[in-house]
């Protein structure tokens, strides 16, 4: 039986399966034979790795080592630019991965919005395991996942109005989030200058966009950071 390989690399986490956790891996090992096995039991050795809110996951620039899952939490990332602005190109929910890199050094930064909980994989574990062709598959959809929310971000930043650009956003956390359709109430992670360097807008213009919504009755806000959606169907008319 091969045995993965552990991530040994990252410093001061030490990880050992618990001894139930290997038994009912073996236990189980003959039905994985015939049923489809869960996402998670595609990946080779992972490290689990917890972040206190506002804390650096990895650093632009920093040489690029590992993958992450995210677990729960909420995770940006940004760059900032020449002139000392930031721009957040994306913000992560729990399931997605991030830290893929085509280079040795990752091109942004990832902070932790709120305290997350994350796994690690080193990306040599991953790239060693792509004979597994269900392995395969979960990486490829992962990132094409990916790749649509950066061209509806793109299509956000460069043909939306600033209240078209907020409307857009709450959709797509609501979509994101699993928000069931009875539910019209979303709780942003995220402040509202986070919410500005995701929309290329600035926070004024975020506050007011914010109360424009209210005014028109599209939307109520308990306080900053939750909002219940009163009238879906303008807010997708507002998007479009």
């Amino acid at each position: 039986m091969l045995t993965p390989t552990p991530v040994a690399e990252l410093s001061r986490i030490k990880y050992q399966p618990p001894l139930a956790a290997r038994t009912r891996t073996l236990a189980t090992r003959a039905e994985m034979r015939t049923e489809r096995p869960e996402p998670e039991a595609l990946f080779p050795a992972s490290v689990p790795m917890n972040f206190g809110r506002n804390a650096e996951i990895y650093a632009e620039d920093e040489t690029a080592g590992y993958v992450y899952k995210l677990i729960s939490g909420v995770v940006r990332i940004s760059k900032l630019l020449p002139d000392g602005r930031r721009q957040i190109s994306a913000f992560h929910l729990p399931g997605d991965m991030f830290g893929f890199e085509i280079g040795d050094l990752h091109h942004a930064s990832a902070e932790a919005v709120v305290p997350v909980k994350v796994v690690a994989f080193k990306w040599h574990s991953l790239l060693s395991a792509t004979n597994s062709a269900g392995l395969v598959h979960e990486l490829l959809n992962r990132t094409m996942i990916g790749l649509r929310q950066t061209q509806d971000h793109l299509l956000l930043l460069g043909r939306k109005n600033a209240l078209e650009r907020l409307a857009a956003f709450l959709l797509e956390l609501a979509e994101r989030s699993g928000q069931d359709s009875q539910d019209d109430t979303l709780d942003l992670a995220m402040p509202r200058h986070d919410i500005a360097d995701y929309l290329g807008l600035t926070l004024e213009t975020v506050s007011r966009m914010f109360a424009e919504l209210k005014e028109s009755r599209t939307i109520r806000l308990e306080s900053a950071r939750r909002v219940h959606m009163i009238d879906m169907d303008k807010l997708r008319a507002m998007a479009a």
